[in-house]
């Protein structure tokens, strides 16, 4: 139980009051774009500062109670997804564009507090929101624009998977004659809608194109950053590539990231999906079949197992709704009467309980099990890369698995390979691109009570896993620890140039509320 509260976060902004006044007159009062003297000159500012819908800035404070003027009230603005995170910053800022960013950040800077940047607010580790410092909110800053004959997308911090998938998807043809032809596009991205881009992309970020396409951060092409220092710099493979390299993997330790561009990769207009459920008592052989399929699957497949309850619906058989299993959930991106023949084998490997198979277009796809994680629940999500889903391995997994202490709580495999082992271990934050799969322990529950044991069952199956060899995790799946020991658990042999980069773009440690490293 977090031991901070309100009225330690009320006495940090009454120390800080007339900083934070100013501060609040300065997003009143904003022109809504940036100049290049505000970002520090030299930089394509239109770029980084196009991005926003124009909303007037806003400070919200411990003190403030009520919303009458449209402003948030205190515990709304500092409430994010996972009810797990109870935090109590000095106060929550409001961005439009770039220029607002550049005022909050030299406003921490004055006063010495640190900085929170949240986007979608969906961190499961909560580096969203910070105690008695400063949440620097871009969820204003939303919009995307997606270029159809480049095949790119410029999007901005506050913008959702909903926001780029719905855009990218419906991006208009390469010219008027083909205006009623579909030119779909999308980038890889998480498996939840309303998760913030941002956030994903800065930590690596797996999902249904992972496998053809690669992380969601090997798409990124430029990213504009406001530093610490309130500079506006551009981060691309030749410009600022230390920054670039750290930004593609690393979190939010180095600056906030006022503007991605992406490359877009072509996606049908239908996809094939298979969701096909068979009883928990035959996982052992079915995993160990899966792991052959795996080693030979095309890029274009992506299948994940999963132990859960059988839903209940009319979908699923009423008999079997409500009990254990296994469930293989594919997808495939390759044009669908393909894709669905690349999925059959996975829907062969035995009786199932349930079988069920869609079409879903893409966005649909992304929306698919948006109803599993709702805000205000408590999540602690864990992970572990694995070298082959050794027997062992698949044994201690599905122990781990039935040992779970709550219906919601998921045990998962996320496939590797593909598109993801094409690059080099160093060549972006996350080291694991040799790994074949990873191992998840994802805990969902409701109750504050229960939250020890839900939280010690996905640490000790992690342990339980790591003892077996495996190594290495998900920056986005790491759980909620911040420390130096998580910094170096999660980016291993990477760790050192990722150090060095933070101490060159953030010396003081102002974003140090919003990642895992520290210059220190």
């Amino acid at each position: 139980m977090n031991e901070y509260c309100r009225a330690d976060a009320a006495a940090v902004a009454r120390k800080h009051r007339a900083a934070l006044d100013a501060l609040a007159a300065d997003l009143g009062e904003g022109t809504g774009s940036a100049s290049a003297t505000d970002l520090g000159g030299g930089v394509d500012a239109a770029s980084a500062t196009d991005l926003g819908d124009g909303a007037d800035g806003q400070l919200v404070r411990p003190d403030d109670s009520t919303s009458d003027d449209g402003t948030p009230a205190y515990d709304e603005a500092r409430t994010v997804w996972n009810g797990l995170v109870d935090r109590f910053p000095a106060a929550v800022a409001y961005a439009r564009d770039a220029a607002d960013v550049a005022r909050i950040l030299r406003t921490a800077r004055e006063t010495g507090l640190g900085v929170a940047v949240r986007s979608g607010a969906h961190s499961v580790a909560g580096t969203s929101v910070c105690d008695g410092g400063i949440v620097l909110d871009c969820g204003a800053m939303n919009r995307v624009a997606v270029d159809a004959d480049a095949g790119t997308a410029v999007v901005g911090p506050g913008a959702t998977w909903a926001d780029l998938d719905g855009a990218t998807a419906a991006a208009s043809p390469t010219d008027l004659d083909a205006a009623t032809a579909a030119h779909g596009f999308a980038t890889p991205g998480g498996v939840v809608s309303d998760t913030g881009v941002a956030g994903l992309v800065l930590g690596g970020g797996t999902g249904w194109l992972t496998r053809e396409a690669g992380l969601a951060c090997d798409r990124l092409t430029r990213a504009e950053v406001v530093t610490a220092a309130g500079e506006c710099v551009t981060a691309t493979a030749d410009r600022n590539p230390d920054l670039f390299r750290a930004l593609r993997g690393g979190g939010g330790n180095f600056g906030v990231v006022v503007s991605f561009a992406f490359d877009l990769v072509p996606i049908p207009d239908e996809l094939a999906v298979a969701e096909t459920w068979y009883p928990l008592a035959e996982a052992p052989g079915l995993l160990a079949a899966y792991r052959d399929l795996l080693a030979d699957a095309p890029p274009s497949t992506t299948v994940s197992p999963y132990v859960s309850r059988v839903p209940e619906g009319p979908a699923y058989p009423d008999a079997v709704a409500g009990d254990p299993g296994l469930c293989l959930l594919g997808v495939s991106t390759a044009p669908a009467d393909r894709g669905a023949n690349d999925l059959r084998a996975y829907r062969d490997l035995g009786e199932p309980l349930a079988d069920r198979t869609t079409r879903p277009s893409y966005p649909e796809l992304q929306s698919m099990l948006d109803d599993d994680s709702p805000a205000g629940d408590r999540y602690y999500w864990k992970s572990i890369a694995v070298d082959r889903l050794a027997d062992d391995v698949i044994a201690t997994f599905l122990d781990r698995a039935r040992a779970a202490p709550g219906e919601r709580d998921t045990a998962l495999i996320w496939p590797l390979g593909g598109a993801v082992a094409e690059l080099a271990p160093d060549e972006t934050a996350f080291p694991r691109r040799d790994a074949a799969a990873v191992v998840n322990f994802e805990a969902a529950w409701s109750d504050p009570e229960a939250d020890d044991e839900h939280v010690d069952w996905a640490r000790d199956s992690v342990a339980a896993i790591r003892d077996l060899g495996g190594e290495g995790e998900l920056p986005n799946f790491a759980g909620n620890e911040t420390d130096d020991a998580a910094a170096r658990a999660v980016f291993r042999d990477n760790y050192g140039w990722l150090r060095d980069a933070k101490t060159e773009w953030d010396p003081e440690n102002v974003f140090g509320p919003s990642g895992r490293l520290s210059p220190w």
